[in-house]
């Protein structure tokens, strides 16, 4: 005998798990009865729960006659609904139903003509008709509640229904939405301590966020855990996850979630790529509203992500049960990322598609990127990358086996972004045909380009592993064609920081010993090795310092390294302060601005050795344009510093130079002139004691390096008094630079002060009368801080930096025919 049919629709509560957390926040909202209530969230996200905690809490009252009911999927057809509902509602003893009545008439008849208040709950409402069906149930039963003031309907669905979007236009709805059900870290430290499981506060917002607040997923892992222990396991997420996937009625809803969980996040674009399907906007638009997808709107799009750990938990579903999709969507998401620029995602798509081809090919075509801008990105990629595949791939290897070795540690990445390196496809082309005829294997090239790309960022400190390890390489394989440029590297970079004894020691090895000397020269290690002995020779002042310059000779390509030229060039040219030469070479490093790409390192170098040259000739005005919204930065900071000294405004001067000590990337050149600065500022302002310990630490810094050059940006007459006598000090200023005491200064005889306005006249006046701006607003009844800024603007006329100096200068008049122009002060 056959047992009977399942009903379509239960009467009577389900049995609650123990241990649940309800929010008392949530059971209030039910308690306002509003005319519809929707409690709307996916499986497991409590939505019976909370019904069942809110009908606890009404058993006493007996005022209200509640009624749960409980749909199965059978409720997919219209008739079976009406008829389940009818049948369900007698048993309850809410309607009578009649043999051969029709259920769906009588239903609506009798809960229309109800007189006594009533509240129906129907839960696993998603199951009630499928849709145009769903939408004619929805429109019945709003209409129900709107004629009849004493019925009050609770629903429990996991999908957005007409019900709920249209109802609130005709009667009050109460919605509680998944973001409401979503369990809070306070929630799941109190749901921990119901099951057993003691947890910190730490990993209970672990739990949340890693789940989106998906109270079953969080509550089978506690209970899991409980079994193990009460050790946290997050790995158990994937079963319940896996169980929710399974248990999905619609096979396009299971694949695109599977799919769109790849990416960390998509829009509906991506997701049509990654889950082709007519229906993905669609599903999109059911899994969003359901609560499983965490929606953004950005840059006039919208966003969409799972939540962490419930994202790993389909990969690994989709990765155990459906591989070849897996590595489809990995290829898809490689062309994606291909088209969109991000270089470092499509390598890490095309790693997971094994793809190697193109992994190499992104690899060699944005090396130069990778390595100096995302290089933390690149490591992690790298370790995807099984050993076998990268031994056959130079910059694989370098990625996998040096890179890490160079980063910073105990970082998630460098603390300042390095500048851009810009296209180096010259650069590459002049290294590939330097290692034409040498040892095979690109492991070497890979690792010069590297040095170069990190010089041109600005990450000279990275540039010193990279061409330390070239060298290596080339000593451990024999490697000539390797050691050279590897040594030039090294010598350049050391000349770059400041370090001038260590890259004269760097150009006296054997390996680059001569590398300059034949006639032709021009090859990229020849040309690093003559910028180097140029910069050296210039920072440490050296004898033969106009051969070392005139032999860098005249590079053709108009890129960085031929920038590099003219800004060493200009700084020498500088050294003579003849305002001939002072001009021209002001007017060469603003050309060679125009060849460089904008943000560049080399187009920070040619800006500041701009400022630099202009400010040295006296050209203060042309130096103040020029470093008009100059971007602050470890090269910038000490040119800034010192036009600021210069300009008669010691207090911002030392304001730059502190800031330029400060910064993560600062190397022996800023130190010593950011040091230099603030004794010339402190000297200015009578802070005799900050004056001395400064200039101590600028000393210290030539002694160690080697440097020389910076000192000259200091005015001799300051030196000489914070020398106060030393030989050893007053020597590392060569006697040839030192300016005459008959002429001063070479600036001072090319070319007149700016004249002083009346006002600042009558200031510098009253400055040989009295010691400080006090005394001079007193005297002339103007405010100390109107008195403080003419007192700025004389000084920066002058070219002084103190009074002393401003008196002496106003003492030495350049002409009587040009009332207020004096003459700058002598050394």
């Amino acid at each position: 005998m056959m047992g009977e049919a399942a009903p379509s629709v239960v009467l009577g509560r389900p049995r609650a798990p123990r241990g649940v957390v309800v929010e008392q926040e949530l059971v209030d909202l039910l308690a306002i009865r509003s005319p519809l209530t929707v409690v709307r969230g996916p499986r497991g996200y409590g939505k019976t729960t909370l019904v069942d905690a809110w009908l606890s809490r009404l058993a006493g009252d007996r005022d209200q006659e509640v009624v749960y009911l409980r749909l199965t999927q059978a409720c997919n057809d219209g008739p079976t609904f009406w008829d389940g509902l009818a049948r369900a509602l007698s048993a309850a003893g809410v309607i009578e139903l009649p043999d051969g009545a029709d259920p769906h008439h009588e239903a609506v008849r009798q809960l229309a003509a109800r007189t006594e208040p009533l509240t129906l709950v129907i839960d696993d409402y998603h199951h009630a008709g499928r849709r145009d069906v769903a939408a004619d149930i929805d429109d019945e039963l709003v209409e129900l509640v709107r004629q009849n003031d004493q019925l009050y309907l609770v629903v429990a669905t996991r999908a957005i229904r007409v019900l709920e979007t249209t109802g609130s236009l005709s009667i009050d709805v109460t919605i509680i939405s998944p973001q409401e059900l979503r369990l809070s870290p306070g929630g799941v430290a109190a749901l921990a301590a119901r099951t057993g499981v003691p947890i910190g506060d730490a990993q209970a917002a672990r739990l949340s966020v890693g789940f989106g607040g998906w109270p079953a997923a969080i509550r089978d892992v506690l209970v899991r855990s409980r079994r193990d222990g009460g050790h946290i396991n997050l790995a158990l997420a994937d079963q319940y996850i896996a169980s929710m996937v399974r248990d999905l009625r619609h096979e396009a809803v299971r694949t695109f979630m599977l799919r769109t969980a790849v990416p960390e996040e998509f829009d509906a674009e991506l997701a049509q790529l990654v889950a082709p399907s007519e229906k993905v906007l669609a599903i999109l638009r059911n899994v969003r509203s359901q609560g499983l997808l965490h929606e953004e709107i950005r840059d006039e799009r919208r966003v969409y992500s799972y939540a962490p750990l419930v994202r790993q938990a389909l990969v690994r579903v989709l990765t155990e049960s459906r591989p070849q999709q897996l590595r489809e969507v990995h290829s898809t998401l490689m062309d994606w990322h291909v088209k969109t620029g991000d270089h470092v995602r499509a390598i890490v798509h095309a790693i997971h598609a094994g793809d190697w081809a193109t992994v190499e090919l992104l690899m060699e075509q944005h090396w130069p990127h990778l390595i100096t801008q995302e290089p933390w990105a690149l490591v992690a990629a790298a370790q995807l990358i099984p050993p076998e595949i990268a031994a056959a791939h130079p910059r694989l290897r370098v990625a996998r086996d040096e890179l890490a070795q160079a980063l910073p540690p105990g970082t998630a990445g460098p603390g300042v972004p390095p500048w851009p390196t810009g296209d180096l496809r010259g650069i590459t082309a002049e290294l590939q045909l330097q290692r034409r005829g040498a040892t095979p294997g690109g492991t070497t090239l890979a690792l010069l380009q590297w040095g170069v790309a990190a010089v041109l960022a600005g990450d000279l400190a990275t540039a010193l592993y990279a061409f330390g390890r070239t060298r290596d390489h080339g000593q451990a394989a024999g490697d000539d064609a390797a050691l050279v440029p590897a040594t030039a590297g090294l010598a350049l970079t050391h000349a770059l920081l400041g370090d001038v004894e260590i890259a004269r020691g760097w150009l006296a090895d054997a390996a680059v010993a001569d590398v300059d000397a034949a006639p032709e020269g021009q090859d990229l290690a020849g040309v690093g090795v003559r910028i180097a002995r140029a910069l050296v020779a210039l920072d440490g002042l050296d004898e033969d310092v106009d051969d070392a310059v005139l032999a860098m000779g005249e590079r053709h390509r108009r890129d960085e390294i031929w920038a590099l030229t003219v800004y060493i060039r200009a700084l020498h040219a500088g050294m003579s302060r003849e305002p001939g030469e002072v001009a021209r070479w002001a007017a060469n490093l603003r050309a060679a601005r125009h060849y460089l790409p904008r943000g560049g390192l080399a187009e920070m170098l040619v800006r500041s050795g701009l400022v630099e040259t202009l400010t040295v000739g006296g050209m203060l005005v042309a130096a103040r344009q020029a470093a008009e919204d100059m971007q602050p930065s470890v090269v910038s900071f000490a040119t800034l510093a010192r036009l600021s000294l210069a300009d008669g405004d010691p207090a911002r001067a030392v304001a730059h130079a502190r800031t330029g000590l400060a910064h993560p990337r600062l190397t022996q050149r800023s130190a010593m002139e950011c040091h230099l600065v603030l004794a010339g500022a402190h000297h200015a302002l009578g802070e005799r004691v900050a004056a001395r310990r400064a200039f101590d630490q600028a000393i210290e810094s030539a002694y160690g390096s080697g440097q020389r050059r910076p000192l000259l940006a200091m005015r001799h007459s300051t030196f000489l008094q914070l020398a106060a006598g030393d030989r050893g000090v007053l020597d590392l200023w060569p006697a040839r630079l030192t300016p005459s005491t008959e002429e001063g200064p070479a600036v001072a005889a090319a070319r007149p002060a700016e004249p002083l306005s009346r006002r600042e006249r009558q200031v510098l006046d009253s400055l040989a009368r009295n010691a400080g701006a006090v005394g001079i607003a007193r005297e002339l009844g103007l405010s100390v801080n109107t008195v403080k800024t003419h007192l700025r603007a004389v000084y920066r006329k002058l070219g002084v930096g103190s009074r002393d100096e401003a008196l002496v200068a106003a003492s030495t008049p350049r002409s009587a025919a040009l009332p207020g122009i004096v003459t700058w002060a002598q050394g």
